[in-house]
């Protein structure tokens, strides 16, 4: 029963990554015509300081975190409870295990694996609810790269596609964005000491 589970959700995994490999090819293929088809508008980078950057991420964390919570709230009543019941089911069923035979309680039960599909479920839940979020605050004007570019007239396709980056971003959390500022700042740093030292 475990093995017939486990191997229909290999099956599905397999599925998945098929489409997600076939989605990352075609989709920058559809996006290079439709941006050569519409004649995007050359962008000029400016400089960028510290400030305006690190603003804007800091920005983006209290939204991530906002995100977070809010799907935590959204989950918890809807798979909280069921979460937990399988949990305590599982610690049961090793505590009986362990009592009956050792060397078997390190395997796999089918409890375990219960939790373990409803746990990856409740993760695909989470991230679908959290992109959801992500890219309608990014749609409505939380914008990453026409912040950072400061570019005010740009093609549907850098709009839309600033609010594809954006919303994956939000949706990623805030220790992802956290991780950006990190290493922002530490390359920041090792450019100013560059230029002291030249």
């Amino acid at each position: 029963m475990a093995h017939e589970r486990i191997s229909s959700t290999a099956a599905w995994a397999d599925f998945s990554i098929t489409s997600l490999k076939g989605i990352a090819v075609l989709l920058p293929i559809a996006g290079v015509i439709l941006a050569l088809w519409l004649k995007p508008v050359d962008v000029n980078f400016p400089e960028l300081s510290n400030e305006n950057v690190i603003g804007l991420l800091t920005g983006l964390i209290v939204i991530a975190l906002f995100i977070e919570r809010a799907v935590e709230v959204f989950l918890t009543p809807w798979r909280g409870t069921k979460s937990l019941k399988i949990s305590k089911k599982v610690k049961y069923e090793k505590a009986i295990l362990e009592k009956q035979d050792p060397d078997s309680a390190s395997q796999l039960s089918d409890t375990e694996s219960q939790l373990l599909d409803f746990k990856g479920r409740t993760r695909t839940i989470a991230f679908l609810i959290a992109l959801g979020l992500g890219m309608t605050i990014s749609a409505s004007g939380v914008r990453g790269l026409a912040t950072l570019m400061n570019v005010k007239e740009c093609s549907v396709i850098f709009r839309a596609l600033d609010v594809l980056l954006t919303g994956a971003l939000l949706a990623g959390g805030a220790d992802g964005l956290h991780k950006i500022v990190a290493v922002f700042t530490s390359f920041m740093e090792k450019s100013a000491e560059r230029t002291k030292s030249a």
